[in-house]
């Protein structure tokens, strides 16, 4: 190819490749999603035509066409330096791998060796894809898929920002510092993969625990949830699932269990009125967890509650007139009428 027809094929498979990544993303995207691996996002960009020239003079590529192997490229940041490895086999399964351009997890760096580890493979859109008329347009065409958690993905960024140039030769004691800060961020990736694999294994642990059983486990947002799982399945409550379990909110609810001496799971249990579920029916019929929790823990000493500061939430609205009197009508099943007024009072908004 001379420097004449050059510049013509650029222009001819750019929108080919610019085609090629958002397909690719687009597939690997779906397939972390069916394989339930949290992401922080999958990427994709095009060379521009000047970059593209650029690197083949640096290069001095002589058959750019075949030696051009990232003109179109995709980035998957994951959370987890364990997750990177699951990634890997999917996208060999997945696409034609380029083996001599790319480089997995066999190739990152030595045990003598502490800095940069990178994972990527080039390579086309995959046999059983090639075969098909909608992707006969970018069939053959070269893809790389770069794989980093979010610290590799932080280091990368600085090393190759212009104004910073990290990863360039420098003094010695400079370098030093450079190759033990990477090795931080390395033990870091693997110790969030290894706190994961933990939690997951603590999980496992009290899977198969009935109540009895927890009732000798401490208070976390793991047990807590699993027990209220059991104890509502138990006593015929059904509660509207949560996203966000294990938040700001679950931080809370543990924290104002030990306002009210609710300090272990048999006392929780043993709080609960014989007839919250059939009045929580009627006034609460889409309760969750957290209302659930509250509820007990105010039918259980408000008091002792009340003394948290600060508490952020309100029973009530000011201005929410028929909302108080439902509340105090729900609490009078528990407690007489002037207990419930007081406890309605006191955990309206203009009290917190």
């Amino acid at each position: 190819m001379n420097e004449h027809e050059f510049p013509l094929w650029i222009d001819e498979t750019l929108p080919k490749f610019e085609l090629l990544g958002k397909h690719i993303a687009f597939i690997i995207e779906n397939l972390l999603q069916q394989n339930n691996i949290e992401y922080l996002s999958v990427s994709y960009r095009t060379k521009t035509k000047e970059g593209i020239i650029e690197k083949v003079g640096r290069k001095n590529y002589k058959n750019p066409k075949i030696d051009l192997t990232d003109v179109s490229g995709v980035r998957v940041i994951l959370y987890l330096d364990s997750d990177i490895v699951k990634v890997s086999n999917i996208i060999k399964s997945t696409f034609s791998i380029d083996d001599k351009n790319s480089m997995d997890n066999e190739g990152r760096l030595s045990s003598d060796k502490v800095g940069y580890r990178s994972v990527h493979y080039v390579c086309d859109i995959g046999e059983e894809r090639n075969s098909l008329q909608e992707y006969e347009y970018i069939s053959g065409l070269k893809c790389e898929i770069q794989v980093r958690t979010m610290l590799q993905h932080a280091w990368a960024e600085l090393t190759h920002d212009r104004n910073y140039k990290l990863g360039s030769n420098l003094p010695m004691r400079i370098q030093r510092k450079i190759n033990l800060y990477s090795g931080m961020l390395e033990i870091a990736d693997e110790g969030f993969s290894e706190i994961v694999e933990s939690i997951e294994e603590y999980k496992d642990s009290i899977k198969n625990n009935d109540l009895e059983q927890l009732f000798t486990q401490g208070i976390n947002s793991i047990s807590l949830f699993k027990f209220v799982q059991d104890i509502s399945n138990q006593i015929g409550l059904e509660l509207t699932p949560v996203k966000d379990w294990g938040g700001s909110t679950t931080t809370d609810i543990i924290e104002e269990l030990k306002y009210t001496g609710l300090n272990d799971f048999k006392a929780i249990a043993d709080s609960i009125p014989e007839n919250y579920v059939e009045v929580s029916k009627e006034f609460a019929p889409d309760n969750n967890i957290y209302g659930f929790l509250r509820d007990i823990m105010l039918i259980n000493n408000y008091q002792g509650l009340s003394r948290k500061d600060p508490l952020n939430w309100a029973l009530v609205g000011d201005e929410d007139e028929d909302e108080a009197d439902k509340m105090r009508d729900f609490y009078s099943n528990f407690m007489d009428e002037e207990q419930a007024i007081r406890l309605v009072r006191t955990f309206a908004a203009s009290n917190q």
